[in-house]
């Protein structure tokens, strides 16, 4: 590994970044790797990583990340952090999270919005105090989050959420959130949830008495259960 054009866009935030093992701090430049991958800050917090085999980028004092085209991927305590064309991502305590066309997706302790767009496998969410908004993956599974919806995956499930849209998904599994709306899933089962509104779906409702309600160790989120169970549909 080749650190070239040191002076190119220097930045008062300094990233630390593991590439295959080896740990080195970056603020500014260029690391050019073999294979062809490159680490270069390209303004001011603003780190882009592309084409390398396994990364992890930490710190950065709230510097954004973006990530092209590698292998495992992660950022851990950045800014916002966004993943295109990845293979597995991971995203922990970071301010805002963008995933797209990557093959799976582990997303952890998030402050602000997460999206994800067409995972070929497995999107997992844990702890959202903003918007979270999955589609088009292969399976949807989050809990904790403040305001979610999941359109258009095969599976879903969702756990202690405060309001969830369900959108033409296939199966889905939701419990102890707060108002839930199902919108032409094939087959879903909803348990000790407030509200639950159904358009053109089948939904099997779980009374709330037959689910423990203790609340799990996600991040800020607790969604307020009604009692009693409110079944609209159209």
């Amino acid at each position: 590994m080749v650190a070239v054009e040191p002076k190119s866009v220097p930045s008062a935030h300094q990233f630390t970044v593991i590439i295959d093992g080896a740990e080195t701090a970056v603020h500014e430049g260029v690391l050019r790797c073999s294979g062809g991958g490159t680490v270069a800050v390209v303004g001011p917090g603003v780190l882009e990583v592309t084409r390398l085999r396994h990364v992890v980028v930490r710190g950065g004092g709230c510097g954004d990340v973006r990530f092209s085209r590698c292998g495992y991927a992660a950022a851990e305590g950045c800014g916002a952090a966004s993943f295109d064309r990845c293979d597995a991502v991971r995203a922990d305590g970071a301010r805002g999270v963008s995933v797209r066309r990557c093959r799976s997706a582990d997303v952890e302790r998030v402050d602000g919005s997460v999206a994800i767009r067409r995972c070929k496998g497995a999107a997992r969410v844990r702890g959202c105090a903003g918007e979270l908004r999955v589609g088009r993956c292969r399976e949807a599974d989050v809990g904790g989050c403040a305001d979610a919806a999941v359109a258009r995956c095969r599976a879903a499930r969702a756990d202690w959420c405060g309001a969830l849209a369900l959108g033409r998904c296939g199966s889905a599994e939701v419990t102890r959130c707060g108002a839930v709306r199902v919108d032409r899933c094939r087959d879903a089962s909803v348990a000790g949830c407030g509200a639950v509104a159904v358009r053109r779906g089948k939904v099997n409702v779980v009374e709330v008495q037959k689910l423990p309600v203790s609340p799990p160790m996600y991040q800020q989120v607790e969604p307020v259960l009604a009692v009693p169970v409110e079944i609209m549909s159209k």
